[in-house]
Formats: structure tokens, C-alpha cells, sequence
């Protein structure tokens, strides 16, 4: 018996093409292609994900839509209440996407059901390749609503971003760690995914703005009043926007002491800055995995992955 695998679908990679790839690496050990498919052995579930978006288990692929059909066939595949979905790449194929989706649910045994389907039935057309299967997750978009949040601030790292960070550092079974919190973005990401969060931050009016924003979306976490250079809570992973960034003035001791601090609460972590922080983290003896940069405008931040020595 043939081992099962999966095709995943991400954002096509363009300008944050490195950031997508990392995710897609951390949550199915592939590469996506310049398509944005990456296939697996590897069954995940994309709910979390940022630019990965959905997971399909491949039950045929093929160079046509009548071989498609032809193993359908074959295997006698049948469901009851089914669609058909059609996803073209590059999205300009010239396929007709209701008619493909016509033929090929007309192969399959059981019961349509377009609007409230229970088992969606993915057909991903390239320029030369086919793939049909059984779509299994699909990335919840929560990012989205959080950007809506009721607290936040003009430097506030983007929800998607925080999110994409979370997913490069952390499992959902992981207790991952925000010492420089904020109005809690990573923090909120986190605790959407299942995780046991904490939060800490020394300004008590952020403080209370992560505690409103966790509030308001039903999630929880522990945040606390807390100079980032002082806690010595225990996490699996630390996330963090570190917030002597591109609206305030830096103070180089400051942060020295905050990244020293941080190394010794967690095997692993991951920072953002828009500087290169890759020497100051060895020095202090981090051990600097990647650097993803992620442009936006005029401004490139940089997003370190980091071991503790």
C-alpha cells in the first residue's frame, strides 16, 4: 500500500516569498513550488496557518481531466453529499472551472450538495498536472478579525505577521511567551491556536489593552506587569516585537539586557526588529537559525529564529 500523501496550498510567494516559504517548511516539512503547492508525507492541520491555506489529501493525479476521471472510475470513489471545487494555477489557465467541476463530480458515486457540502472534493489544475482530492483543513483567517481589534497602536506589529511568527517558533501544545507584549498581537495569535500564552509588558496601559483585546475574542492567557529584563518565567518558546523599534528612541543597553534576559526563559525564540540584531544575538549566545527579512513600503523588518546556546 502506496504511503499517503498531501498537497498543500499557500499563497503564491512574491514579495514575502521567503516568509511563506519558512511557514510552509515549519508547518509541513516541504517547500512550496512557484505555484505555491508543496506536497508532503506529512498530515497537518492549516488552521493556523497565515499563507499556507488549505490541506488536501491526493487521492489521483494525472496530465489530464479524462485520466482524472478514468481513476475515478476504477477506484469506484463515492461520497455522499459532495462538491467538486477547481483550483487553477496560475489562476489565468484557460480552464473552464464549471464544466471541469461538472465532469468530474459526474464520475463520482453518491449525492451532490453545492451549498452545505460534507466532504469538498479539491481538483488543483497546473499547466501540467492534475490532482484530485479530499480537502481536510483550511486555514481559519482569524488573523483577519484580530487586525479589528479594539485595542492597538500605530506600531502594532501586524496580526498576520504575528501569526506567521507564532507558527515559525511554536506547536499548539507548546506555552509560548511574550515578554515585550504590546497590545498582545502574538499574544492573541497564540491563544487562538490553543496555546497556553503569557504576556508581560511594563507600560500597564498595554497590559490592559492585551487583557481587553484577549477578552473580546473569548481567549485567555496570563498578562502580566513585568519589565522584560526581570521575568524569569519558564516558557517552551519565546515570540516577541521588540519595542525599541522604528517609533522610539533605542536605548542599546536597554535591549542588550532584554535579549540576555529572554535567553535563559526558553529553549528557543524568535525576534523582530528592523535592525540586524544577528551579531548582538550571537554575542550574548544565541545561536541565529534564519533570517527571514519582510519588506513592506520603505521599512524591512526582520524576523530572527533562534536556539538558546
Amino acid at each position: 500500500m502506496s504511503t499517503p500523501k498531501y498537497l498543500y496550498l499557500t499563497n503564491i510567494p512574491k514579495l514575502h516569498a521567503e516568509l511563506i516559504r519558512a511557514e510552509c517548511i515549519a508547518l509541513t516539512g516541504s517547500v512550496p513550488n512557484a505555484e505555491g503547492i508543496a506536497i508532503s508525507e506529512k498530515c497537518v492541520d492549516v488552521k493556523r496557518g497565515a499563507y499556507v491555506k488549505s490541506c488536501v489529501e491526493i487521492l489521483f493525479e494525472g496530465g489530464s481531466v479524462s485520466e482524472i476521471c478514468s481513476q475515478i472510475r476504477s477506484a469506484e470513489l463515492h461520497a455522499e453529499d459532495f462538491r467538486v471545487s477547481i483550483v487553477k494555477l496560475p489562476r489565468n489557465l484557460k480552464v473552464d472551472s464549471m464544466q471541469t467541476a461538472r465532469i468530474v463530480g459526474g464520475v463520482i458515486g453518491g449525492k451532490v450538495n453545492l451549498t452545505q457540502p460534507q466532504v469538498v472534493f479539491l481538483t488543483v489544475i497546473t499547466n501540467d498536472k492534475i490532482w484530485l482530492g479530499r480537502r481536510l483543513s483550511e486555514s481559519d483567517g482569524k488573523w483577519v478579525e484580530h487586525s479589528k481589534r479594539p485595542h492597538t497602536t500605530s506600531s502594532s506589529l501586524p496580526t498576520r505577521l504575528a501569526r506567521v511568527m507564532v507558527n515559525l517558533i511554536a506547536s499548539p501544545e507548546d506555552r509560548l511567551l511574550d515578554p515585550c507584549c504590546g497590545t498582545g498581537t502574538i499574544v492573541l495569535e497564540a491563544a487562538q491556536m490553543g496555546m497556553k500564552v503569557a504576556g508581560y509588558d511594563i507600560n500597564p496601559r498595554m497590559v490592559g489593552a492585551t487583557a481587553k483585546n484577549l477578552d473580546y475574542y473569548g481567549l485567555s492567557g496570563e498578562i502580566h506587569l513585568g519589565d522584560a529584563r526581570r521575568i524569569c518565567s519558564q516558557s517552551d518558546a519565546v515570540a516577541t516585537d521588540l519595542p525599541y523599534g522604528i517609533n522610539m528612541v533605542q536605548n542599546i543597553l536597554r535591549d542588550r539586557e532584554i535579549l540576555q534576559n529572554i535567553r535563559t526563559l526558553a529553549p528557543k525564540a524568535a525576534f523582530v526588529d528592523v535592525r540586524d540584531l544577528s551579531k548582538e544575538l550571537i554575542d550574548l549566545g544565541y545561536r541565529v537559525e534564519k533570517v527571514i527579512p519582510v519588506p513592506k513600503h520603505s521599512i524591512l523588518r526582520r524576523i530572527f529564529l533562534t536556539a538558546t546556546q
